[in-house]
């Protein structure tokens, strides 16, 4: 019996993967074995439960859930040989599996090879699988040893040679692989030994290393990958038992002698790439950068930078093929500079520079021969001729004229449909005043024609008759059409470049690769915010702004609330591969994905972006359209006032000087942040929530402490929320739905003791009662001393819709000083010392849905363009909707005072949460005096998330 007829299903998989690792100038190096990355948990899903059908004829399919793939099977030795490949409809990579299947045991095994489309570019993967037949068909027999009819041998078209790792040799023309070939993984010596001494080529196919005469050598494969320049198979291990998985590269072809051009080398490059062959592509798009760079005239013409940002594309894809991503922020950065180069300015694609070119210098000619016939008229004895002459070339020069001064740089296509209709309109009067000097009236009593008279009337309407001429082709041009389309090709660039980023993130596992690939893009974003700014497409400029900002932060959210939570650590130590829960990451911010974001936001939006000296300041209403303000300003100057703040903010008492420098520092805050911020479309109820997006230095900010010009505090004016980014938006909304509208109750830990680090903090242990009362009776758990630890922390973790913490803390805020060891100072207990990292928190399973962390700097930390690293970004990725953090250090008294109003406005007054301390710091602003306002004693506060609603509050009595 033959094993056609056999169906199997997968056991569970052993998967590896194979990638390149290429060296710091980017050549490929080698290439090496790795378990599947986060990226690659898509294989463990396609090889979950398998089922393969062995038909008749040697046909076989092979389903892997999400694809089916059809191919061939035929005997090899006391294997069956697998070959079989999936082909997308939409032309993307195919799929690809071969190996061998033999009898084990009650079943069967698998040992192939996978290549196929990944997230992020091509995989290679090594599978080992265990079958079982189907019961429907019972124990399979060992397999015949008989060639299944009409299928093709893998040893007539997949063939290779090499000597070891560092070695690469000709190999002779044929059905396999051609030219020369090294191996980068995997031991090549069990079959490449009889070739080596008989000191002839190998061919590799399923008889093994063979040579002309010779006995077969070890049965194993080799074929092609997806791209000419790889090449995956296996071997045996040891020539009896086991698969080695081995990789082949191409050595890459000798250059062709004699120098190139810059265009020759981008087109040798592309054409490399377009074939698969990114090997030998690498270097030659490399060569026709540094060639383009180094002819780059001052003032390139748009062809000049098609064609250079045609050779960064193929840079881009070549780069992500390779999976060599070090280059990529360089690469987005030119990518968006040409864009704009060939959208906006003189040297953009519009034809409205060299429609104007061609105007002026036809007119310039017309005027020319217009004032040379005047001229010659001028003496003739004939009045007519001379005036109608004189009237034609006047009309020539009023055009001239009007044609320098049309003839501008413009780009806006509303700019060019204004520009066009007043060019017509010049020319076309032109053309009126030309017939009207050739109609002048001849005198009436002659009787021949005078030649003076008839040169100027044929000169006036054939120069009637060439601007007719202009007039259409201006026309057929479509000046301001052009520059629309050209402005809607750039916008949806602008979407793939964003794209690139996301990608380039899709390649990083690791959560602190992902903020600090954040922080790499910073440069690319800052680019094309102002490139969809200057395109007048604030919506696109905003959603920009959302793709370069907490990123990873999303990621974390995403992960967290589908139960694979990460700890933002540099090691997680989770021991997550990756291969379970959502990898998808979070959602790509687009214009339509940002306006379904701002629709199910109840609150006024204002987000702030920094590039250079420029400030870009979106303010969206509730269900309102997208406005923006952009101005100027002093980034040094706006960053010593933020640092002046800080530093005073850092003193205990102020004396009158300090006092006056605070609140310069603060106006200047309010007169850069917050003035120019249109009052109508602020709220004009003071409780009614503005959400605050900050950037960079921003976070640092204390908001509610800006100043106007009368001195007003903004907390007196606002309720003002902090958010990283937008689009966490939806994940802390969902968050907050699966909770129910019960009474809140509170989880407190209360002066620690022994402190780890600080003072004890007696009088907050000794009033804490005050705070813990307004819950309500049963409602309420305060741990003090010796129980307000880690272990207590544990315990409690799922219980109470309030955490309270009252205590110390420490921030660190150096990218480079681990800003993820910022702790809060608890007791010490068993196997742990007292000090609770931002590291730590993720693992805690919070179910609070507001935390107070009332201690010094706990909204401090290392600001990252994926917002700040520590206590914050920790405990909001952890389960809550939102925090109240501190950005400087406090008092003890002011602490436990603001905290018990806070808690009065919230629990007996029924008001939101950023409400209520909104409440809470304008009542301790109004209750200074004048002359002696300290507003650090209150403003370091800052509500930091989004929190619950007003309908979704719930009195106490």
């Amino acid at each position: 019996m033959t094993p056609a007829g056999l169906r199997l299903t997968g056991l569970a998989p052993v998967v590896e993967v194979a990638e390149p690792v290429y060296t710091p100038d980017g050549a490929l190096s080698r290439w090496r074995r790795v378990p599947p990355r986060r990226r690659d948990s898509h294989l463990s899903r396609l090889f979950a439960a398998p089922e393969a059908r062995l038909r008749t004829g040697g046909v076989l399919e092979l389903d892997l859930g999400s694809m089916t793939l059809a191919g061939g099977w035929r005997t090899a030795g006391d294997s069956l040989l697998l070959t079989a490949r999936y082909d997308n409809a939409r032309g993307a990579v195919p799929a690809t599996l071969d190996g061998y299947l033999r009898p084990a045991g009650d079943g069967w095994s698998l040992e192939a090879v996978y290549v196929g489309p990944g997230r992020i570019g091509d995989v290679v993967a090594h599978v080992r699988q265990r079958f079982a037949a189907l019961p429907a068909h019972g124990a399979p027999p060992p397999p015949a040893r008989e060639e299944a009819p009409g299928q093709e041998k893998a040893s007539g078209r997949e063939k290779a040679s090499g000597r070891d790792e560092a070695s690469a040799h000709e190999v002779p023309p044929g059905p396999g692989l051609r030219g020369r070939w090294r191996g980068v993984l995997g031991e090549l010596a069990a079959w490449e030994a009889p070739a080596r001494q008989a000191g002839a080529w190998a061919a590799v196919g399923d008889a093994g290393p063979t040579r002309p005469g010779g006995p077969p050598g070890p049965r194993g494969f080799v074929r092609l990958a997806h791209g000419p320049d790889v090449a995956v198979g296996l071997l045996p291990a040891d020539g009896r038992h086991g698969w080695n998985l081995v990789v082949l590269a191409r050595d890459g072809d000798p250059p062709a002698a004699g120098p190139r051009s810059p265009a020759e080398l981008r087109r040798l490059g592309v054409d490399l790439l377009t074939e698969g062959r990114y090997g030998g592509a690498w270097p030659l798009l490399d060569e026709a950068a540094r060639a383009y760079a180094a002819e780059e005239p001052e003032r390139a013409p748009a062809g000049h930078l098609l064609d250079r940002l045609t050779l960064v594309d193929a840079r881009l894809r070549c780069a992500f093929s390779r999976g060599d991503v070090g280059r990529l922020p360089e690469l987005l950065v030119t990518a968006v500079d040409l864009r704009r180069g060939i959208t906006l300015g003189d040297r953009s694609l519009s034809p409205w520079p060299d429609a104007c070119a061609f105007v002026r210098s036809s007119v310039e000619a017309l005027h020319e021969r217009l004032a040379r016939v005047a001229g010659l008229s001028a003496a003739h004895p004939v009045p007519e001729a001379s005036r109608a002459a004189a009237l034609a070339a006047a009309a020539g020069g009023a055009l001239l004229d009007d044609v320098r001064t049309l003839c501008r740089p413009l780009d806006e296509p509303a700019a060019l449909d204004a520009g066009v209709r007043a060019l017509d309109a010049a020319l076309e009067a032109a053309a009126g005043a030309l017939r009207a000097a050739a109609a002048f009236p001849d005198a009436a009593d002659r009787e021949d024609p005078d030649p003076a008279r008839e040169i100027v009337v044929m000169t006036a309407l054939g120069g009637a008759e060439e601007i007719e001429l202009l007039r259409r082709h201006l026309a057929r041009s479509d000046p301001a059409g052009s520059a629309r389309t050209i402005r809607d090709r750039t916008r949806q660039a602008a979407d793939i470049m964003a794209a690139h980023v996301e990608l380039w993130r899709g390649l990083l596992d690791d959560h602190w690769e992902k903020i600090l690939s954040t922080d790499l893009a910073v440069p690319f974003y800052e680019r094309l915010v102002r490139l969809l700014l200057e395109l007048d497409t604030p919506e696109h400029a905003l959603a920009a702004s959302e793709m370069s900002r907490a990123r990873a932060f999303a990621d974390m959210l995403r992960e967290g609330d589908t139960g694979t939570r990460d700890t933002g650590t540099r090691d997680t130590g989770t021991g997550d591969t990756g291969n379970a829960g959502d990898t998808a990451g979070a959602e790509v911010v687009d214009t339509s994905r940002l306006a379904e974001i701002l629709a199910g936001h109840d609150a006024t939006v204002v987000e702030y972006f920094l590039s250079d000296d420029l400030l870009v300041v979106w303010v969206v209403p509730p269900g309102g359209p997208v406005h923006v303000v952009t101005c100027l300003v002093d980034r040094a100057e706006l960053a010593r006032a933020v640092a002046d703040f800080n530093r005073l903010a850092r003193s205990h008492r102020l004396e009158a000087r300090s006092r006056a420098a605070m609140a310069a520092a603060l106006r200047l805050l309010g007169a850069t942040l917050w003035d120019v911020v249109p009052r109508e479309l602020l709220p004009a109820d003071p409780d009614a929530p503005v959400t605050v997006v900050p950037y960079g230095e921003l976070f640092r900010v204390p908001f509610g402490a800006l100043r106007d010009e009368a001195g007003t505090y903004l907390a007196q004016r606002h309720a003002i929320r902090v958010l990283p980014a937008l689009a966490i938006l939806p994940d802390l909304s969902a968050r907050g739905k699966t909770r129910g509208k019960t009474p809140p109750s509170l989880v407190a830990l209360v002066n620690p003791a022994p402190l780890p680090e600080g003072e004890p903090l007696t009088l907050t242990e000794r009033c804490f009662d005050e705070i813990a009362e307004l819950y309500g009776p049963g409602a309420y758990q305060v741990h003090t001393g010796s129980r307000a630890c880690l272990a207590t922390l544990r315990e409690v973790a799922g219980e109470g819709s309030v955490l309270y913490f009252a205590t110390h803390a420490r921030a660190v805020t150096g990218l480079d000083d681990d800003p993820l060891s910022s702790f809060l100072a608890l007791a010490p207990s068993p196997g742990h010392d007292g000090l609770l990292r931002a590291r730590e928190v993720p693992g805690l399973g919070l179910r609070a849905d507001l935390v107070i962390l009332a201690a010094c700097e706990t909204g401090s930390g290392a600001v990252t363009a994926d917002g700040v690293i520590g206590l914050s970004r920790a405990f909001l990725g952890s389960g809550p909707t939102a925090l109240i953090t501190t950005l400087y250090p406090v008092g003890e008294r002011a602490t436990l005072d603001l905290m018990t109003e806070f808690h009065e406005f919230w629990l007996l007054d029924g008001m939101a949460p950023v409400s209520a301390l909104r409440r809470a710091q304008a009542g301790f602003a109004a209750a200074q005096p004048a002359a002696a306002q300290e507003p650090h004693i209150w403003a370091a506060f800052t509500y930091f998330g989004l929190g619950p609603t007003h309908d979704e509050e719930v009195r106490r009595p």
